[in-house]
């Protein structure tokens, strides 16, 4: 079901703005100065809304590498900007694709400079107005220096608006705990100065609630083996504190959606802290994009059996490998809800037919889904595809664009932060308590699948880390999770495989592993990205991470 609050500040700044890129460029040019611009509460409002769409998504396109293509979730069909090369260990300071945020989020951060200098001297707007814009303004900045620090560690806190003519506009990079101290400072700001609730037309807009769980995500990566290299509980109180801070809120506010699968097609759902809205008009080709070639799809996502056998047994055990040598039709049977949530196999149905991945026994013909299917060229190379996020009764994908939101922090999300912080504090049962809530969701009312877990010790750590695996996979998670708990140079590191199914006379299916990519990752070179090589060209002060 979609929602009908669709923020309309959001989509009426869109239909102005979204031809270019900054409000700058607005036709005609000769009339839209700064001056004119900061002082014009509208024109000032859609300044500020146009950052809503300069933020990353997981969505993709074809220039893009997003972090499921990189991790041990999935490959891209098609290599989209280098991940192919990226899994190959091959990533190198002018070769990481669309990984590479920093020019883009830096013009971000550059124009929330102009902004701040500019609400310094204005008068044009009431003082509720601005205080408003200014927190959602200090939001947004958090938030790409966020993103930058979690994937290249100590950047340059720039904090003003540098012209050419400056003398001193070339900087070093700043530590990364100045950096997190200048961040979490940056999303307390903006938590003071934002709303709890946004509704009707300021739907969708950033919240307290985002704010305070950015903060908290931040907190948990400080606290981890990456960077908390003594293990000092400290920070992982303070990441505790700042989960603790957002489910203060949750009462009011925020409670886990009653589907695993809806919630990814709900706007409106109590679940999400912080999201990216579309329409169709505005909209994205994930469905398109993700949905087997049988359906006139691209299988750009091909799910890897690494990943697929990571969701567990109905009763809680970890398949075993041994289901493919002997079953005849459906290796996949009595798997966790999630997993029926999450991946299109083979037998399923999906979008009104059952998918066709099988080929025949003679190799040269099979399903429609399959490399002799329909056009072929798009078949996933791994035989398993995306159903998370898709809209399942979007049956024309590939006209019509899809609408779903991009959700970049839900609820369960800060429940796993804080099990996790307890448990590094010593509160196993906590820790237990909160892991639980979320699996007693995903279970889906049925109380024999998905035991609660009862683990002590480092099995509890390791069933945390299996949780944020599975209950938040594909949402960009897993990329930076692996290397802040310092365990990418074994996730990273292993052959990444797929599936093939081949269908005999009789209708019955074999089943055996098909090698999709050697994959590597150097350690510690690769716990970080590297500056990118044309950024550092421009700014001879900006040192390279170690090993590039």
């Amino acid at each position: 079901m979609k929602s009908k609050k669709i923020n309309r500040v959001i989509y009426a700044a869109l239909g102005v703005l979204l031809s270019s890129c900054n409000v700058l460029d607005i036709e005609p040019l000769d009339s839209y100065t700064e001056k004119s611009i900061f002082s014009d509460p509208v024109l000032t409002t859609n300044y500020v809304t146009t950052h809503y769409t300069f933020l990353e998504t997981g969505w993709g396109d074809w220039n893009d590498a997003v972090l499921r293509f990189v991790s041990d979730e999935s490959m891209n069909n098609f290599s989209w900007e280098n991940s192919w090369n990226i899994n190959k260990g091959e990533m190198a300071p002018d070769l990481i694709g669309g990984l590479d945020t920093w020019k883009a989020y830096y013009a971000n951060i550059r124009s929330c400079n102009i902004f701040f200098e500019n609400m310094k001297t204005s008068t044009a707007l009431d003082t509720d107005l601005q205080a408003s814009l200014v927190a959602e303004m200090t939001f947004f900045r958090a938030f790409y220096y966020m993103d930058l620090v979690s994937r290249f560690g100590g950047v340059p806190l720039i904090t003003k608006v540098f012209e050419l003519e400056d003398s001193n506009m070339f900087v070093t990079r700043d530590s990364y705990e100045d950096c997190l101290n200048f961040i979490i400072a940056e999303f307390d700001k903006a938590a003071a100065g934002l709303p709890e609730v946004r509704k009707g037309a300021e739907f969708g807009r950033a919240t307290k609630g985002a704010a305070l769980a950015f903060k908290s995500r931040l907190l948990l990566y400080a606290a981890s083996p990456l960077w908390n290299t003594s293990n000092d509980v400290s920070k992982w109180e303070d990441a505790a504190k700042a989960a603790e801070q957002v489910m203060d809120l949750t009462e009011a506010n925020y409670t886990l959606h009653n589907s695993y699968k809806d919630l990814f097609l709900t706007p409106a759902s109590s679940e999400i802290i912080f999201q990216r809205l579309y329409t169709t008009e505005y909209g994205h080709w994930m469905d398109s994009q993700s949905s087997p070639n049988g359906y006139n799809g691209y299988s750009a996502t091909c799910i890897t059996q690494e990943m697929v056998d990571s969701y567990e047994m109905a009763d809680g055990t970890m398949p075993n490998k041994s289901i493919y040598d002997t079953a005849t039709t459906n290796p996949w049977a009595d798997r966790e809800p999630r997993f029926y949530a999450s991946i299109v196999c083979d037998g399923q149905q999906f979008r009104g037919r059952e998918v066709e991945f099988w080929v025949n026994e003679d190799k040269k013909s099979g399903g429609k889904d399959s490399a002799y299917g329909i056009d072929a060229w798009n078949y996933s190379k791994s035989y398993y595809t995306l159903r998370k996020f898709m809209n399942e009764s979007l049956l024309k994908s590939w006209v019509v664009k899809s609408d779903q939101p991009w959700i970049y922090c839900r609820l369960a999300e800060i429940y796993l932060n804080y099990a996790e912080a307890k448990y590094h504090m010593g509160d196993e049962d906590t820790a237990r308590e909160y892991i639980n809530k979320v699996r007693s969701r995903a279970r889906g009312g049925n109380s024999t699948v998905l035991p609660d877990i009862t683990a002590t010790g480092g099995a509890l750590l390791l069933k945390i880390q299996q949780e944020r695996k599975i209950e938040l996979a594909f949402e960009e998670h897993r990329f930076f999770d692996v290397r802040r708990w310092k365990i990418a140079e074994q996730t990273e590191k292993v052959p990444a495989h797929g599936i093939e199914i081949v269908k005999n006379a009789a209708g019955d299916k074999s089943y055996s592993f098909l090698l999709l990519q050697e994959r590597n990752f150097i350690a510690p070179k690769h716990y970080l990205l590297p500056v990118p090589h044309e950024e550092r060209l421009k700014n001879p002060k900006l040192d390279q991470n170690p090993g590039y």
